[in-house]
Parts: C-alpha cells; structure tokens; sequence
C-alpha cells in the first residue's frame, strides 16, 4: 500500500462519513482505477462501486484483475446484492449498475446513456 496515495485520497474527506463510494472509468480506465484501489486499507470503510466502458460482449475479468491490486474484497456485482464495506463491486459488461437507496445494488438492462452502457449516470 502507498501510504502517500492512500493519505492524498483520503485527506479530501475529514471527517465525513459515506457507505459507497462511485468510481467511473472509460476504456482504459484500469490503471488510474488500480491505483486509488491499491492505496486503500483492507478496513476501508466503504463499499466501492465501479463502472468502466468494455466490451459489452465479452466476459470480463475486470474483478480478477483489480483483486491482485487491492486488498480489498472484489467481485462482479450480482442483483439484489447487499454493499458490505471494504468490498468493491464492478459492473457486469452491457449492464447499469444502481444502487438502491436501500444499499442493494441493481443491474439494469435499460436503453444506454449517453451511448453506453454501464453509464456513471446511473451509478
């Protein structure tokens, strides 16, 4: 962990409490991504919720790669889906991700915004 990087991202929030934080990305997005990730303790207090621009097709391994960076819990995102802190969920290719007022997450097929999908816009 670099604990420089890790006190520059979370100096910006003094004494503010949050239960999700949203990360978006385009393509290409990974190593900007895998570099906040990897300044984050594995206590982070937060549940993550990422979405980047990929191939809507094809499998992604996204989860696979972000969790040899972090040492933080990373998984797909699944419907239904409680957050639980110090876990980072990724969007599944072609689909939105939402999370709910009730801390579940939501993937959605709905029409793309902005011509994508997943979209910042709806996370």
């Amino acid at each position: 962990m670099n604990s420089i990087l890790e006190h520059k991202i979370l100096s910006h929030f003094p004494n503010v409490a949050f239960n999700v934080v949203a990360i978006a990305a385009s393509m290409g997005g990974i190593k900007a991504i895998s570099e906040v990730l990897s300044a984050l303790p594995s206590d982070f207090p937060a549940a993550i919720a990422i979405v980047q621009h990929m191939h809507p097709y094809s499998r992604s391994y996204m989860a696979e790669i972000l969790s040899t960076r972090t040492a933080l819990r990373v998984k797909q995102a699944e419907s239904g889906e409680l957050l639980r802190p110090g876990t980072v969920y990724i969007a599944a290719p072609n689909k939105h991700l939402v999370v709910n007022p009730n801390g579940t997450l939501f993937l959605s097929d709905a029409a793309k915004v902005n011509f994508v999908r997943p979209s910042a816009n709806l996370l």
